[in-house]
């Protein structure tokens, strides 16, 4: 086990039963900044336990494991006492019958649209991955990576949520898309309503409304537009104010080559609609629309801001 997932196993032991104005919670947010590997480390533990965690039941489970080891035993174990209260977390979460659980996936440039077994429709933009289960009380996909759009069927007696990682979405409407990176979870409406909550905070958004949060602040409105975010499927890429950051993270989705950022002088940003069959061309064109110096290295393609 690297040094960095035995870090993360223990700030998650660690936070699983202290209260969320307790100091340690400053610390940990403060270390998920300091490294992308962190954060993708630590949300490994947070889907493994799914929705499961962030809720009374996971200060039970705790304090349970507390008073029968203590807590010096229960601290000092680390990776045992985390496999111990997993183990009975997703043994209570699984015991609910379940009717249908399945895996999607798309590679870098597919698209994909699928149909659930409730009516709803999921259509997955490129380098997306989903995991599915319905249950008798509840409708749960995990957005392990990548974006996808919900077109959700309504059902009064059970709820529909999707697990981002960094904030859960419950949904209160029909028609949305969430789009996971490692370090920002962004919601987009075009259609209802839903809400996006996690442990700093939550938002209710409604039609047109964007929000995002990564893994130390609330969710919180963001002033683009809700329809970008709907524009893969017609084969398109909007691009609005994006900063190399998202433009690079996007374009990777469906350029041949990954696409990264090299440290520069400025950050700029930029907006762009982006045609999805000729996004080569369009990382050509960068230099061109804004001060942006584009390379090549060992099958990667880099962007520094100039």
């Amino acid at each position: 086990m690297s040094s960095v997932r035995e870090q993360a196993a223990h700030w998650f032991t660690r936070l699983l039963h202290v209260p969320k104005d307790h100091p340690d919670h400053e610390q940990l947010r403060a270390w998920l900044a300091a490294n992308p590997l962190h954060a993708r480390e630590y949300q490994a533990f947070s889907e493994l336990w799914g929705d499961f965690s962030s809720t009374a039941n996971t200060q039970a489970l705790a304090q349970a494991m507390e008073r029968r080891h203590g807590r010096r035993t229960f601290m000092r174990r680390g990776m045992l006492g985390l496999v111990g209260v997993l183990a009975v977390g997703l043994a209570w979460r699984y015991r609910q019958p379940l009717e249908w659980e399945a895996r999607y996936a798309t590679a870098i440039g597919e698209r994909r649209r699928v149909s659930l077994p409730d009516g709803s429709e999921v259509h997955l933009a490129a380098d997306t991955r989903l995991h599915v289960r319905f249950e008798r009380g509840r409708r749960q996909v995990y957005l392990l990576q990548g974006q996808a759009v919900f077109d959700v069927a309504h059902e009064t007696d059970r709820a529909f949520r999707v697990d981002g990682g960094l904030a859960q979405v419950t949904v209160l409407g029909t028609r949305f898309v969430v789009a996971r990176d490692p370090l920002e979870l962004r919601v987009s409406v075009a259609r209802g309503s839903v809400r996006v909550e996690n442990d700093e905070g939550s938002v209710v958004l409604a039609a047109g409304d964007v929000a995002s949060c990564n893994g130390h602040t609330a969710p919180h409105r963001l002033d683009v537009a809700a329809s970008n975010a709907f524009a893969f499927e017609q084969g398109r890429l909007v691009l609005e104010q994006a900063g190399l950051e998202e433009i690079a993270t996007s374009l990777s989705r469906y350029h041949r080559q990954p696409v990264r950022v090299l440290p520069g002088k400025h950050t700029p940003s930029i907006n762009a609609v982006v045609q999805l069959d000729n996004v080569e061309g369009f990382v050509q064109a960068l230099p061109s629309i804004a001060p942006i110096e584009v390379s090549s290295s060992n099958g990667v393609t880099y962007l520094r801001g100039l």
